[in-house]
């Protein structure tokens, strides 16, 4: 069988795997792909010639910068194409100025082509006559004209693409090189948050949604965007975040609510007495002071006696003399008279409230208050005796003077009596028939208070669900997606699995034959390859690749098969080249076994050529098959396709073992 044989009854040849935009390059049969070029191989003969220009720095000499991952394909540069060539390109194509290919050609009078700027700089650089500089004829800018019809042909060149160091396998014409490298997986970009990390432009996406410490995310609680460097700090200070109260152990809480908890509601708190402010120094839990109250009943009378007793000493009045003065008739009678006792009474007691304020910072602690209603009645009986007072105007000045004292001193009397009526009825007040004030209903606000922090906590505690059911819903989301990462590598593993345990023997299975087929007529998936699979366990892992429409020459006329060599875990303890049998089956389905016509051929590993070659791509571009394996006018509408499915088998036969 032909190595190379261009006939129909010898297809078998080395294929490039490659898209639809190479495949005329390779129509040509009898060329080995797989032969090198050297393009500076005349490179001595050429320096010599140019040695002048060369030492003088007038000669551009390629710093191979276009094929770096960070290659921009820039026109504006002054040398030639400096990149890797897929066909060994022909000397006409060179540049004897810069020895690349040729950019922007210009041809002399002469017949010899130039780089555009190489010529253009070499004849101004020239101090002396310009000449062409090979056949070193008199040359002059008008001399030189383009040359469009070797531009077009250099432009139509295959080339790879200048990041293949980093992975890319993309081949395609010089012409349609830029639109390539403005969306190349493997071209090296910045990170647009400005973050100093150039990486790939396939690795962008990841970087922008995992590793960027300038990404915009939001805070899991309160859902405020910031930048990613800043979450941690953010989540310790978050008002919305869950935190555990330090006393109680209640893990309920957001922060914001913490503070007013240990306030109010904290079981086990540790606060103060309510009567700190009276003396007692006690510090207990709130739990526990319900019980310190009644425990201690004693002791805080006592020193609620101890505290009245002062203020009245500081005020220094007798109870005595107020009382036997309050006690002496009164030559008035009358409801004058009795509403001017009332109104001494009043301001008396007012006079004493201004003093006992004054006085407060001396006592160490607040002054005495009366209770709002009784400050209410006081008001408003302050306001009948003033009334009274006016309808007395009419007394003599003596009289009117012995009552202001007489106002004064009962006055003070009423005072005393009220203070000793507070410390002995802890439940009310009375002041000279005042009703008396119940303490239940300060129980009645204390218990609205209560209800209403109850109610406040309750909404703060369904927000916090809110908010937890959220974290919950984004969890969930993502252990939904590291769940289907988890399967598709299990499904990799699988398969992987599956195409060791073959031992050299694999049936690929195409499905959906007619949609594939329908695919590669109009030109969308020209090519589909098969899971990879293994001679043996530890052995070659190879694929199998099908042109359902054929390829170059066969294309609309053949099926085409062909295989190619994949990166395995185990390639360096394997013998390079491969060397053996590759059997490619196309199998009859038709029910009957008597009447099935499997296709069969061989294909023999010939170790010269590159698709038997240790791959150093996960899969070796280079492919070995053939092209017109089937015609397509006995494939389809026959046995060999059942249920919209094509069987393809392949075995693997080692020479080595």
């Amino acid at each position: 069988m032909g190595d190379f044989d261009d006939s129909n009854n010898s297809p078998e040849r080395e294929h490039h795997d490659s898209s639809p935009a190479l495949s005329w390059s390779q129509n040509v049969s009898g060329v080995n792909t797989d032969t090198s070029y050297d393009r500076n191989s005349d490179h001595t003969s050429r320096q010599n010639y140019f040695s002048q220009v060369h030492r003088s720095g007038q000669m551009a000499t390629g710093s191979g910068s276009d094929c770096s991952s960070g290659f921009h394909f820039n026109q504006s540069r002054e040398e030639g194409y400096d990149f890797e060539f897929v066909l060994p390109r022909e000397d006409k194509y060179d540049c004897p100025i810069c020895l690349l290919v040729l950019r922007d050609p210009y041809q002399t009078e002469c017949g010899h082509r130039f780089c555009q700027n190489c010529i253009k700089r070499w004849l101004r650089e020239t101090e002396a006559e310009p000449r062409c500089p090979v056949d070193n004829a008199p040359l002059g800018e008008g001399q030189i004209f383009p040359d469009n019809f070797a531009k077009r042909e250099i432009l139509a060149l295959l080339v790879k693409c200048p990041n293949h160091k980093d992975g890319c396998d993309t081949q395609v014409v010089l012409k349609q090189l830029q639109k390539h490298l403005e969306k190349c997986e493997f071209a090296c970009i910045p990170c647009p948050n400005r973050c100093s990390h150039i990486l790939l432009r396939k690795d962008l996406t990841n970087h922008l949604e995992e590793v960027c410490h300038l990404r915009m995310v939001k805070c899991p609680t309160c859902h405020t965007e910031l930048q990613a460097e800043y979450l941690q700090d953010h989540v310790d200070i978050c008002p919305l975040a869950n935190v555990q109260c330090q006393f109680c152990g209640n893990d309920g809480l957001i922060r914001e609510q913490l503070q007013r908890h240990l306030n109010n509601d904290c079981p086990k708190a540790v606060i103060d007495c309510d009567f700190k402010e009276l003396g007692c120094k006690e510090t207990v839990e709130r739990q526990a002071m319900a019980k310190h109250m009644q425990h201690c009943q004693q002791d805080h009378m006592q020193q609620m006696c101890t505290t009245i007793v002062s203020l009245v000493r500081l005020l220094q009045f007798n109870p005595s003399t107020s009382i036997d003065i309050t006690r002496q008739p009164s030559n008035q009678s009358g409801q004058g008279e009795e509403g001017e006792q009332q109104s001494s009474s009043l301001n008396a007691l007012s006079g004493l409230l201004q003093a006992s304020m004054a006085l407060g910072p001396q006592l160490g602690s607040q002054p005495p208050q009366l209770p709002h209603r009784l400050r209410q009645q006081f008001s408003s009986d302050n306001t009948l005796s003033h009334i009274s007072s006016d309808s007395s105007t009419s007394r003599s000045g003596e009289t009117l003077g012995r009552r202001d004292e007489d106002r004064t001193v009962s006055g003070r009397t009423q005072v005393m009596s009220t203070v000793s009526m507070t410390s002995n009825h802890i439940q009310g007040a009375d002041l000279e028939g005042a009703p008396r004030l119940p303490f239940h209903q300060d129980f009645e606000f204390q218990s609205l208070k209560c209800q209403n922090a109850t109610q406040d906590e309750s909404l703060a505690r369904h927000e916090q669900s809110l908010v937890e059911i959220q974290q919950k819903n984004d969890t969930l989301e993502r252990t939904n997606r590291d769940l289907r990462s988890k399967v598709k590598v299990l499904e990799s593993t699988l398969a992987d699995i599956e195409g060791r345990t073959c031992n050299g023997t694999y049936l690929w299975k195409i499905r959906n034959y007619s949609k594939f087929r329908r695919e590669a007529e109009h030109g969308d998936t020209t090519a589909i390859h098969s899971p990879p699979f293994y001679s043996s366990f530890y052995g070659y892992k190879l694929c199998i690749r099908v042109n359902l429409n054929g390829v170059d020459s066969a294309r609309g006329t053949h099926l085409s098969v062909f295989i190619h060599f994949m990166q395995g875990e185990y390639d360096d303890i394997l013998e390079w080249p491969f060397s053996g049998r590759i059997v490619l089956t196309v199998l009859d389905q038709n029910p009957v076994c008597e009447q099935r016509h499997h296709v069969i051929e061989t294909l023999v590993s010939k170790p010269h050529l590159a698709a038997f070659q240790k791959p150093v791509t996960p899969r070796n571009h280079k492919g070995f098959g053939y092209m017109e394996f089937l015609p397509l006018g006995i494939l389809d509408n026959s046995t060999y396709i059942r249920n919209d499915t094509l069987l393809i088998k392949a075995f693997i036969v080692n020479s080595s073992t």
